[in-house]
């Protein structure tokens, strides 16, 4: 670094000045310079820390990625439905098609495993809650609702049948034709 040439020249401490000098900073502290951003953590540490709950993701974050977690064949198989108990033991609450119920029980202690190191808790249990089938037993589809139109011509057609248990049969085997996928 060059010296400019205007600037005048410093004057040599003496020893008495030097150790003036040192007394004087050893009597006088700084205080330590933070930077901004652990200023700000230092603020915001004790706020977040109160929302966190116990510091393990729950069900909304497990069921986000119950197929990755649990993997593509399990997730179609089953939904995550509760998450209970501390972060220490862990009750995790599955509702599963009832013919999947081997395969979890076999892949229980995997599942327990992998989702709690997933979670950063300790799954200890998992319940299986079976699905109730929306499908019929023959496994066909459900059949389609009869039109306001279709039920008026059926009814039409049964006006003048006096005896009630005969029409009402009538109706409902008229529904079905109508009904019935061909």
């Amino acid at each position: 670094m060059s010296r400019q040439p205007d600037a005048p020249e410093p004057k040599p401490l003496n020893a008495f000045d030097e150790s003036e000098a040192l007394a004087r900073l050893s009597r006088h502290r700084a205080k330590p310079v933070m930077p901004a951003g652990q200023r700000l953590h230092s603020k915001i540490a004790p706020l977040v820390r109160k929302f966190e709950g116990k510091g393990t993701p729950g069900l909304p974050h497990l069921k986000r990625r119950w197929t990755e977690l649990a993997g593509e064949r399990l997730a179609k198989l089953s939904t995550p439905i509760k998450l209970s108990g501390p972060a220490e033991a862990r009750i995790l609450t599955l509702e599963i098609l009832p013919a999947a119920s081997p395969l979890f029980q076999h892949q229980g202690e995997f599942l327990k495993q992998h989702l709690s190191m997933a979670i950063g808790g300790k799954i200890v249990d998992i319940k299986l809650k079976q699905k109730v089938s929306t499908r019929p037993a023959d496994g066909k589809p459900a059949a389609r609702p009869l039109t306001i139109q279709e039920r008026e011509a059926i009814t039409n057609e049964l006006k003048h049948i006096k005896n009630p248990k005969l029409a009402a049969a009538l109706l409902a085997f008229g529904e079905a034709i109508y009904t019935h996928n061909r």
